[in-house]
């Protein structure tokens, strides 16, 4: 009864509002920081995701689109993604899956919506959708909808209505300027003229920015989050989190680095106010920490870029310098914060090179890879591909080729075209899942072995790090604490044996090769994890 009561006032509220739009503005493009910003509340910092927070340490990222094909018409589908549960729960071992956008859109990529509260036809129905999560929540896999609510579509009905005019119902669902308001603003370029009137479009065109100035919009944001969280999602990855509030959207001197901070611990709130258990992990795209941080206010965790760059750029150089500073100092940040925060650690995602190209296509810097993001505190993402080695290089449709199932086997295979670029030289060559299951020495076996390494020792996503003294530049190491037990990891980044001295007592191997009575012998590009006395904090050569 509790929910039946707050949708009432939901949509009371609504209703009361719609009949002060109507005609007029409920609140005006230059209102940010003007007396009727009393509508707005200071929401608190809400607890994490207790499932999240101890159950997930693996999510695998899904492009829909290019990833399984179960209708044999070229394009990824939902029902492509049921079918393939086990290979995600039991051959690689996932804990959780984010879907790209699979909202209806003009677009391959779904990131402008046209409809919130649908399947695209392209990806299958509700009904189709509906059957996944079941499927997926009896083999243990959480499934995370990607949320588009900076923008939608030019085609949304919203839209198509907004930009009639000021007197249309939801005209301020956006942000409008006369010529003689964007005079004043020193950033024109990310606004377009349609019917006499400037709208925001931060990315394209096509894709107008919403106006959360406008309580109406938050209330339709809320209705939507709702909606899927009853259907059974398990929580939401927020894309484009930063720009809610961008700074070309206001004037100078407006503050809309807080005002993302507060929306989204409102956002949070309504969340976890319909399910505690439901995850929010937002894309807040700046290799920064300090800037990241704030926004952990109002969610679980964000991708940490920074130290994906960071990463990459030590496969480049052969140089692990600065690795462990880098994620120590961002775990105090985000710790001041929230409570119990989630870092999200990956290597690449939809919108960048293929980790691949960035490392210069070695085998053994990729598995290198997965070694480090594998032992590192927090949940780590896949994008999908990543396990077989795929390569791709902007544009963006080479980055999001189609998944590659096997070399012969063309069941579930999506097809190249207009949307998704063709396999180059090195994915045409490259083996399948159906090849690489088969390969002891397959990147796709080092990932199934690191993955369950991970889940089978908690401390390695939900200890906490601590520093450690390393003699050499090329060695990552740090240890980590969990209740009483502490581990110490170590990366190698060089494509040398190095051999390390040691006085640990006891130690036990937990993962890797190379320790002896008083010395470690750290294969090229190798990793170890080690079972220690919580009081060592060096190793010498």
């Amino acid at each position: 009864m509790k929910k039946t009561y707050r949708w009432i006032s939901l949509s009371i509220l609504t209703v009361l509002l719609f009949a002060c739009q109507e005609g007029s503005s409920v609140l005006s493009s230059s209102s940010l920081g003007s007396s009727s910003e009393d509508w707005k509340v200071i929401y608190d910092v809400q607890p994490t995701s207790p499932d999240f927070l101890t159950d997930v340490s693996s999510c695998y990222q899904i492009f829909p689109y290019a990833f399984a094909d179960s209708n044999d018409d070229g394009i990824g589908d939902l029902n492509g993604i049921t079918e393939n549960l086990d290979y995600l729960s039991e051959t690689l071992g996932v804990d959780c899956i984010w879907l790209t956008p699979i909202h209806p859109s003009p677009s391959y990529h779904k990131y402008d919506v046209t409809d919130f509260y649908r399947i695209d036809p392209v990806f299958g129905t509700m009904a189709h959708y509906q059957n996944l999560l079941t499927q997926a929540e009896a083999k243990g896999i959480r499934v995370l909808m990607d949320l588009v609510i900076n923008h939608t579509s030019s085609q949304h009905p919203w839209f198509i209505n907004a930009s009639i005019g000021p007197a249309a119902s939801y005209h301020d669902f956006y942000r409008w300027l006369t010529p003689t308001q964007l005079a004043s603003y020193p950033n024109k370029a990310s606004w377009y003229l349609k019917n006499g009137l400037y709208y925001f479009a931060s990315f394209w065109s096509e894709m107008p920015e919403l106006n959360y100035e406008n309580p109406l919009v938050r209330e339709e944001i809320k209705k939507i989050v709702d909606f899927w969280l009853d259907q059974g999602v398990d929580g939401f990855r927020i894309d484009a989190a930063k720009h809610i509030y961008d700074v070309a959207e206001y004037l100078p001197g407006t503050t809309t680095y807080q005002e993302n901070i507060n929306y989204f611990r409102e956002f949070n709130h309504f969340v976890k106010e319909n399910n505690p258990d439901a995850f929010v992990v937002g894309e807040v795209y700046t290799l920064g920490a300090s800037f990241t941080s704030k926004f952990y206010q109002g969610m679980d965790s964000a991708f940490n870029f920074d130290f994906a760059d960071k990463i990459i750029q030590a496969l480049q150089s052969n140089s692990a310098s600065g690795l462990v500073n880098n994620y120590l100092n961002a775990q105090t940040l985000y710790a001041n914060e929230r409570t119990h925060p989630i870092d999200s650690i990956f290597l690449t995602n939809h919108d960048q090179d293929r980790l691949a190209d960035q490392a210069g296509f070695e085998m053994n810097k990729l598995k290198l890879a997965v070694q480090v993001t594998s032992t590192v505190p927090g949940i780590t993402w896949i994008y999908y591909g990543e396990e077989l080695g795929m390569g791709g290089s902007k544009p963006d449709n080479n980055i999001r080729q189609p998944f590659k199932w096997s070399v012969v086997d063309t069941q579930y295979q999506t097809q190249s075209g207009t949307s998704l670029g063709a396999w180059g030289t090195y994915n045409l060559n490259l083996n399948g899942v159906l090849e690489q299951v088969n390969d002891p020495t397959s990147l796709l076996n080092h990932y199934q072995h690191w993955l369950n390494v991970r889940g089978s020792n908690p401390i390695l996503s939900q200890g906490v790090m601590l520093p450690f003294t390393s003699p050499r530049n090329d060695v990552m190491m740090y240890r980590l604490q969990l209740d009483q037990e502490t581990v110490l990891v170590l990366h190698n980044f060089s494509n040398s044996l190095i051999t390390l001295n040691h006085e640990i007592n006891e130690a036990s191997l937990i993962e890797g090769e190379g320790l002896n009575e008083n010395t470690i012998e750290l294969s090229p590009y190798g990793s170890m994890v080690l079972s220690i006395e919580s009081n060592i904090t060096s190793l010498t050569l």
